[in-house]
Parts: C-alpha cells; sequence; structure tokens
C-alpha cells in the first residue's frame, strides 16, 4: 500500500510540471531526482568523495538540458582525469594504491549509469516538435508504463508467483511477476494511445512497451546486483515503500535512451 501511496503522491506532482510548467520546472526536478539517486549509489559503493561525481553529473544533465549532447563525452573526459589526479595526490603509500582502480572505476560508473542514463528523461522534455505537446505524451506514456508494469510485477508476484526468476540476485521476484509486469506495460501503453497519445500507433505501441518492460526488468535486476554487493536492503529510505530515488529509477533509467531514440527514429 505504501508503493501506491507514494505513486499517487509524486507522480501528479511530474505530470503538473510536465503538462503545465515551463520545461525547466520538470527538467529541474528531474535533475533533483537524478542526482539524489547518484549520491545514493556512490552511499552505496562506500568509497566516499561524490563532489568531483556529482560536479560532472551536474554539467551532464545541463548538456542534456540545452541540448548540447556532443559536450557529455568531454565532461566524462574530464571527470576521467580529475578523478586519476585525485587518486594520484590522495594515495598515501603502496598498499593504497590497490583500491585506486575500483575507486575511481566506481566514480566514473556512477556518472555513465545515473546521470547519462537518466540525462535521456531531461532530453525528453527539451524536444521540439510539430505534434502537440509531444515531450509531456511521450514523458507521460514513460511513467504511466514504467509505473504499470511495476504495479503489475509486484502485484501479480505475491498473489500469483512460484518461479523465482533471478534467486541470486532478487529472491522476490518471479516469472509470473515478470509476466503480469508486461501485461501492465502493454495495458498501459494501450491506454495513453487511445486517452492521450493518438500519434503513437498501436503497431509501434505494443512491441514499444513489451520492449520497455524487458528493460524495466533488466534495469530492477541490476540495481538490485549493485545492492546485494553493498549487503543493502534498499539504496536509501527517501520514499516510503520504494525505498531511495535510486530505487525508484532503476526501471526507469534503462527506458529513458529507448524512448529518445524511438522519438528519433520513429516520430521526428
Amino acid at each position: 500500500m505504501a508503493r501506491v501511496l507514494s505513486a499517487i503522491v509524486f507522480i501528479p506532482i511530474l505530470l503538473v510540471a510536465l503538462w503545465l510548467g515551463q520545461p525547466i520546472w520538470f527538467s529541474a526536478i528531474a535533475a533533483a531526482g537524478v542526482l539524489l539517486g547518484l549520491y545514493e549509489y556512490y552511499r552505496l559503493a562506500k568509497h566516499g568523495g561524490e563532489i568531483q561525481g556529482l560536479i560532472a553529473a551536474a554539467a551532464t544533465l545541463a548538456a542534456f538540458y540545452f541540448g548540447r549532447h556532443d559536450l557529455i563525452a568531454a565532461i566524462i573526459a574530464a571527470l576521467v582525469i580529475v578523478e586519476l589526479l585525485v587518486q594520484l595526490f590522495t594515495r598515501a603509500n603502496d598498499e593504497d594504491f590497490g583500491e585506486m582502480l575500483p575507486v575511481a572505476a566506481t566514480k566514473v560508473f556512477g556518472v555513465l549509469y545515473v546521470a547519462v542514463l537518466g540525462g535521456y528523461i531531461i532530453a525528453i522534455r527539451v524536444i521540439e516538435s510539430s505534434i502537440p505537446q509531444l515531450p509531456a505524451k511521450l514523458l507521460t506514456l514513460f511513467f504511466i508504463v514504467v509505473f504499470a508494469g511495476d504495479t503489475g510485477a509486484y502485484y501479480t508476484g505475491r498473489t500469483m508467483g512460484r518461479r523465482r526468476l533471478a534467486p541470486r540476485v532478487s529472491p522476490g521476484k518471479t516469472v509470473e511477476g515478470a509476466i503480469g509486469g508486461l501485461a501492465g506495460n502493454v495495458i498501459a501503453a494501450l491506454i495513453a494511445h487511445f486517452w492521450f497519445f493518438p500519434e503513437l500507433k498501436i503497431v509501434y505501441a505494443v512491441p514499444l512497451a513489451l520492449v520497455m518492460g524487458a528493460l524495466g526488468i533488466t534495469g530492477d535486476l541490476c540495481e538490485s546486483m549493485l545492492k546485494r554487493g553493498a549487503r543493502a536492503k534498499d539504496a536509501g529510505n527517501l520514499i516510503p515503500g520504494h525505498g531511495g530515488l535510486l530505487d525508484r529509477l532503476d526501471s526507469m533509467l534503462f527506458n529513458a535512451p529507448l524512448l529518445y531514440y524511438f522519438y528519433l527514429v520513429f516520430m521526428k
């Protein structure tokens, strides 16, 4: 129930900012969520030194907002150099150098995993198109498909789940739950088509929903793997029923680039 109540509170805020506000308002909310998710990732990693990663992430999100995707590679390159310099001047002896590679890699990977993937949410919001309200339609589709998949998987798994999907990574997830989640994805996409997004043809909507569902499951399992490696139940405790921001973003991070490139290929 806490999962549903949290969604009832947060989703309307996102939709109001998305449909009624300027792009900066939704983008600011999305950027805050991504940065908090990255901070939780660094807390899971337990290596400290989040400042350079968070600065690089903020710069990456700004590049997405201003449509300067070409700068993202430069930002990551700068982060790699800065992080190696930090490691060079903070390691006191030969034993400390043994930790240098995993610590530096963790910092850079966090920006790639959370900020670069999550930044596509902002990239979708600032799309300019002849289709009325296309960014709002795409992102509303994004949220309801992901939410419907998560909800369908959760309740189907609880009531009908028998066969474990990935017991080593997430013992609570089941094959039946995954099927219920995919059904929820498809139903949500069809509702979107008939309700507010007629430009999204059904011949595209159903395969898109299935791929989004599969990526959502994969993203969820990958984040569970990170938590298991850190011996943590949740990435944080910010959202009742969901844990932290990273726990809520896990299904979205893999899907944001998919939806953006779906737009470029099929709707631009």
